[in-house]
C-alpha cells in the first residue's frame, strides 16, 4: 500500500511513524513544503536570546534521519498543488517549480497551520516578521543581532507570544505584548493568567489585553 502524506511537521510524521510500525511493508511518502520537519516548535522563542545556542538544535529529525527510523521518504520544499481524487493523484511542485505527479492508495492532510497575518495596512513592511517556523525564528534572530532594535512590539499572547516577549526582553530591548482577547493565555483560568501577566510585568514587560492591532 502506498500512502502520501501532506504536511510533514507534527502530525504528518506522526502519521507515517505509527503506519510504518503497524505495516512495515507500507509505502509512505511526505510531502512538505517548508524545508524542515519535526522541529521543537516551543523552542523557537529560546532560541532568540541564546538560551538555545545551535540553530540545528531546534530540529528533531531530518528528513535522512526519519526515513532512517521509519522508511518514509520526504520531500521537502516541495508543495501539493492539486488533489484528483478519483485518479488517486497528487499534483506536486518543487522549489524550482517543476511538478509531476504520485499516486497514492490512501491520502492523509496534515498540513497543520499558518500564522495569522491581519489584513491591515504596514503587515508586509520591513521589521514586521512572524515567529512560527525555523525559517521565521532565523530569520528574526538575524534581525534581533544586527542590533538596531530597540523596540518590539509581540502581537498575540499566547504561549508562543509570551516566551517570545520574555526572550527578546533579555537582549535589553524594550518589549511590549498585545491581544485583543480578555486576557492572555486563552483556556486558562482568569487567576493563572494574571500571574503571568504580573511576572512578565515585574520583567517589564508590559501588557495589553482587549488591545486590537489596527495599522
Amino acid at each position: 500500500m502506498k500512502i502520501v502524506i501532506i504536511g510533514g511537521v507534527a502530525a504528518g510524521t506522526k502519521a507515517a511513524a505509527k503506519i510504518s510500525r503497524e505495516d512495515p511493508t507500507a509505502e509512505i511518502l511526505i510531502v512538505t513544503k517548508g524545508k524542515y520537519i519535526s522541529y521543537a516548535g516551543c523552542g523557537l522563542p529560546y532560541y532568540l536570546s541564546g538560551v538555545i545556542e545551535k540553530p540545528e538544535d531546534l530540529i528533531v529529525n531530518t528528513p535522512e534521519s526519519f526515513q532512517g527510523l521509519t522508511g518514509a521518504k520526504v520531500l521537502t520544499e516541495t508543495e501539493a498543488t492539486k488533489v484528483i481524487p478519483d485518479e488517486k493523484l497528487v499534483i506536486i511542485k518543487d522549489a524550482d517549480g517543476n511538478e509531476s505527479q504520485v499516486n497514492y492508495d490512501k491520502l492523509i492532510i496534515a498540513t497543520g497551520a499558518d500564522s495569522i497575518r491581519p489584513p491591515i495596512p504596514g503587515i508586509d513592511l520591513e521589521g514586521v516578521h512572524f515567529l512560527r517556523t525555523p525559517e521565521d525564528t532565523y530569520a528574526l534572530h538575524s534581525a534581533l543581532q544586527e542590533g538596531n532594535i530597540k523596540r518590539a512590539l509581540v502581537v498575540g499572547g499566547g504561549f508562543i507570544g509570551l516566551e517570545a516577549a520574555e526572550n527578546i526582553n533579555k537582549l535589553g530591548i524594550r518589549t511590549v505584548v498585545i491581544d485583543m482577547a480578555p486576557q492572555v493565555l486563552p483556556g486558562f483560568d482568569p487567576e493563572m493568567a494574571k500571574f503571568v501577566e504580573n511576572h512578565l510585568g515585574e520583567q517589564g514587560i508590559p501588557i495589553f489585553t482587549g488591545t486590537m492591532l489596527k495599522e
